[in-house]
């Protein structure tokens, strides 16, 4: 039943609809006449709201009220998002920051506009850079005289071999962390992300709030800064050294900044967290998930399950959490094609029935490029026939729990009273970085020290007390100091780097990293892992990304040669597939097959090995019935292309493909024809032969 409160905002958009119904044959310019800006607030109309404790404790006023308005929002409808819905569409063919394909759809903007700072920062609109820029800028702007709330992401090219955000070859996380030989680079790529910042200004000068996100759906391999390319301490260390490079070196105080690490979880809060760079450095706890199931409602579940953990994360942090990214997997397809009409009422009525989930602030799908990949249904335009899923997503957006742009009152999202409160003194190392294996006899340790005044900062190593004084670099404003490691210490042995900062009033700042020193023992050409050379589970975990829950853990029950096995623990409560991947490096294109010891659990689920090579990922799938453990041999002649990778499914894996490798994955995908929603399996001695 509707909510005779908002009855009347609902009575205004469905008009809207069958105003624009009515004249959808005239020219889409006709849209300007109806877009209306909310009057500015005076002083006499910003409430006073409890204080915010961001990212920027020098946050504009502005963003300060944009989250507050987020926060206190919660549970009082979900905000519904669309990324770049100026910019790209089915029923416009030029961004003019006017015509959208939700407005189209529905007669209503959505309430937080997504944009993207691919390219290296300029956008994905046609021309100069400076054009680009100049399209981004006024996009922007546009939206935020609707009254929208303003997102940004990053999709970054790869700042060492200039390929896009899709080649994770490089090693780029570590070379552009400070100190690394690409640093620069990533520096000057940030000057333009403050350079954007700066400029997005509303009509009475004031800057424009924005939540940024940048390095998402890090969960996975599928982008430079991913799980397989990055470890957890390193991807944090990228993520602080971002904030406070806009923050306090190019003084960019409009952005929030949402971390989306991607899903699914199971709910478990310490998965979601692994890469968490801490309260300091982010206000928005998101989340990506796309549903490969057509609406199934496993998939729902999963979803409410993360979203409700989210919130409730959220709430102990004085956070507010968010559905970053949602939406069908691949888009959603032509008519007579997609299997769930109802798929937008759907989840938004899972979401709505929880307590926890419904308090998600927002959910965004991604971009209409055009009708071959749309993530919003479009209404009929000239001989294109209105989407199947049309009216769904009307009902989506009728519907009291889902809040479009004309349910914002602009002077309660942007001009509220709000005090942010003080950070305390905090203190990381962006390098070594934790767990990280340094194999020189020397290297630079770094510490950073925020929100107070050193009196001092040294390091110690393991049990030597003795203490090594870092000193301030006031050029980049980290501690730095040698540590002289010896070659006769890189024995591959684990010690500890503790820093420590003294700070006025005798009080101290710590820091201990694990630090591996010396190489892992060198493994013969073409072998991925014989997991002889860990010396704990913490460094295996180190060396293997996971993807989405799972366990894994160095395993003595069962092997097939040596000490150690790789033990895989497993859970498909609330997921439908999960893994672990490692960069892979080496020239294969004189080997034939591959070869590994795998002890199954019966299960017959689908397990995929997974060999990404000259770019594009490559699949075999050995046998999960049985429990019986032996060697798989699969020649390379029988890896196929990804089934979801349409546009290389007549590629076979050659041996150029295998001179350029890049990644190595193993996954576990649900089966319907499986035996059991959890288990364990273990491999071993991994290799090309």
């Amino acid at each position: 039943m509707k909510n005779p409160l908002r009855a009347d905002g609902v009575r205004r958009r469905l008009t809207a609809l069958t105003a624009l119904t009515a004249v959808c044959a005239l020219t889409v310019g006709l849209f300007a006449t109806a877009a209306t800006a909310a009057p500015a607030a005076s002083d006499r109309h910003r409430p006073t709201s409890r204080p915010v404790h961001l990212t920027d404790s020098r946050a504009t006023a502005e963003t300060r009220s944009l989250f507050s308005y987020l926060r206190d929002g919660r549970g009082k409808g979900i905000l519904f998002g669309h990324q770049q819905t100026t910019e790209f569409g089915v029923t416009f063919d030029k961004a003019d920051g006017v015509a959208s394909d939700v407005r189209a759809g529905v007669g209503d903007y959505p309430a937080v506009f997504g944009w993207d700072m691919s390219d290296q920062g300029y956008g994905s609109s046609p021309g100069t850079p400076d054009e680009k820029f100049t399209t981004f800028v006024e996009l922007i702007k546009d939206a935020h005289r609707t009254g929208a709330i303003n997102t940004i992401s990053a999709h970054m090219n790869n700042f060492v071999t200039g390929g896009n955000y899709g080649d994770t070859t490089g090693n780029v996380v570590q070379r552009i962390l400070p100190g690394g030989d690409h640093n620069a680079e990533f520096t000057a790529y940030l000057d333009r992300v403050a350079r954007l910042a700066h400029a997005i200004r509303d009509d009475e000068g004031n800057p424009i709030p924005v939540v940024f996100r940048p390095f998402h759906e890090n969960s996975g391999s599928w982008f430079w800064w991913g799980a397989a390319h990055a470890s957890p301490s390193q991807y944090i260390e990228l993520w602080r050294y971002t904030v406070e490079y806009l923050r306090d070196t190019k003084h960019v105080h409009n952005f929030l900044y949402a971390y989306s690490p991607g899903g699914g979880y199971g709910g478990k809060d310490d998965v979601y967290l692994r890469t968490y760079p801490g309260d300091n450095y982010v206000d928005i706890l998101g989340y990506d998930n796309y549903d490969g199931t057509d609406g199934s409602q496993q998939w729902r579940n999963a979803v409410v399950t993360d979203l409700g953990m989210l919130a409730r994360i959220a709430q102990e942090r004085g956070k507010v959490s968010a559905f970053t990214e949602f939406g069908e997997s691949g888009a959603l397809k032509p008519n007579g094609q997609n299997g769930n009409l109802k798929w937008y009422t759907q989840l938004l009525d899972a979401l709505a029935a929880d307590p926890d989930a419904a308090r998600t602030s927002y959910m965004m799908t991604w971009t209409n490029f055009g009708t071959d990949q749309f993530f919003v249904p479009y209404p009929a335009l000239g001989s294109l026939p209105e989407h199947e899923l049309l009216s769904d997503f009307q009902q989506f957006a009728a519907d009291e729990d889902s809040l479009f742009s004309s349910d914002l009152d602009r002077r309660d999202v942007f001009n509220r009273r709000v005090r942010t409160e003080r950070h305390a003194p905090f203190l990381h190392v962006p390098s070594p970085t934790d767990g990280q294996r340094v194999t020189t006899a020397t290297t630079t340790v770094r510490a950073r020290v925020t929100d107070a005044r050193s009196q001092r900062v040294y390091f110690t190593v393991g049990d030597d007390p003795t203490r090594h004084p870092l000193r301030l670099d006031p050029t980049t404003g980290y501690y730095t100091g040698t540590w002289n490691i010896g070659e006769e210490n890189l024995d591959n042995t684990l010690t500890t780097l503790k820093v420590r900062a003294i700070l006025p009033g005798h009080r101290t700042l710590t820091v201990d990293h694990r630090v591996a020193l010396g190489e892992k023992p060198p493994l013969p050409a073409g072998v991925v892992d014989d997991f002889e050379g860990y010396v704990d589970d913490a460094d295996l975990r180190t060396a293997y990304s996971p993807y989405g829950t799972n366990t894994i853990s160095l395993s003595q029950d069962a092997v097939g040669s040596g000490r150690n096995a790789l033990r895989f623990d497993y859970d498909f409560g609330f997921q439908n597939y999960t893994g672990i991947g490692r960069r892979l490096e080496g020239d294969w294109s004189e080997f034939h097959k591959l070869s590994l010891w795998l002890k199954p659990d019966g299960s017959r689920h689908k397990l995929v090995l997974q060999l990404v090579a000259n770019g594009v990922a490559y699949e075999a799938y050995p046998s999960m019935a049985g429990t019986e453990s032996g060697v798989v041999e699969i020649p390379f002649a029988d890896f196929r292309p990804a089934p979801w990778d349409t546009e290389n499914s007549d590629r076979r894996l050659t041996p150029e493909d295998l001179a350029h490798l890049s990644q190595f994955n193993i996954f576990l995908n649900q089966s319907d024809t499986g035996t059991t929603t959890d288990g364990t399996f273990s491999v071993d001695d991994m290799h090309a032969s």
